[in-house]
């Protein structure tokens, strides 16, 4: 385990502990939740007897509270899929939207509330958590963890996983291959990974941060991008995504990897 990674887990178990006893006087955990439900209720014009399943993310928390070097900020996903417990049954609830989950962040202090996940305007919901919670980015390692919350979050919703060596390539790749309309034998992968394994084999595949020009840094990762006409696996995309230095997100860059 790297000794940022060993650094992130320790302070998360400690930040945990210190939001429990941050909150007495607060907004609550119950509070918080309702809160939620209410706001994705009311943006989803659900009515009082439609399902909608809320789970506190104590991962994203944590994350957070990383970033902003306190805790303080309730995340809750929320979505129309899950289980209803009633007194003599359970009820499988099954939704087809494109878009069923979301997610929300609540501030114990003042109780403002941010939707950064599933709705039109989550980017700069997003944006308004980060320059709202007061970070001062002031390292690379820094600029990476948020990063990592932004992808955590997704709040534009692009679902590109970030991918980290030449076999997290090969394993992307073969799960886009297994989707219709292509070849459940396997062969459209076999010829995908036959021309994609010599081209990608020295492509430096770690993720980067580096100062920009403005006292921010810039961030980048390797994603793998859709498929395309004639192949069932995409290409490799190096993502660059500006971080400020007051937790502000730029836009997100996808440029083509070269290959050998």
């Amino acid at each position: 385990m790297s000794f940022r990674k060993l650094f992130l887990a320790i302070f998360r178990v400690v930040a945990l502990s210190a939001f429990a006893a941050s909150v007495g006087a607060q907004v609550t955990e119950q509070a918080g939740r309702d809160q939620a439900r209410n706001l994705v209720r009311s943006q989803l014009h659900l009515k009082p007897d439609q399902f909608l399943q809320v789970h506190r993310d104590e991962e994203l928390e944590q994350s957070l509270a990383v970033i902003v070097g306190k805790p303080g900020v309730f995340v809750y996903r929320l979505s129309r899929t899950g289980d209803e417990i009633k007194e003599q049954s359970v009820v499988h609830h099954i939704f087809t939207d494109a878009e069923s989950a979301y997610i929300v962040a609540v501030r114990a202090d003042d109780a403002s509330m941010y939707s950064v996940h599933g709705f039109t305007d989550s980017r700069a919901e997003f944006e308004r958590l980060m320059t709202t919670s007061g970070p001062r980015v002031a390292s690379s390692e820094q600029a990476q963890s948020i990063v990592d919350f932004y992808r955590d979050v997704n709040p534009e919703n692009w679902s590109m996983p970030s991918i980290s060596s030449l076999l997290d390539l090969k394993q992307a790749a073969e799960r886009q291959c297994q989707t219709v309309p292509f070849d459940p034998n396997e062969k459209d992968f076999e010829a995908w990974w036959r021309h994609a394994r010599p081209l990608y084999a020295d492509v430096p595949f770690r993720e980067t941060a580096r100062p920009s020009s403005d006292n921010g840094y810039l961030v980048e990762w390797i994603v793998l991008s859709a498929p395309g006409s004639d192949s069932c696996g995409g290409a490799p995309l190096r993502a660059t995504l500006k971080v400020g230095s007051n937790g502000e997100i730029g836009k997100l860059t996808l440029l083509p990897v070269r290959s050998k």
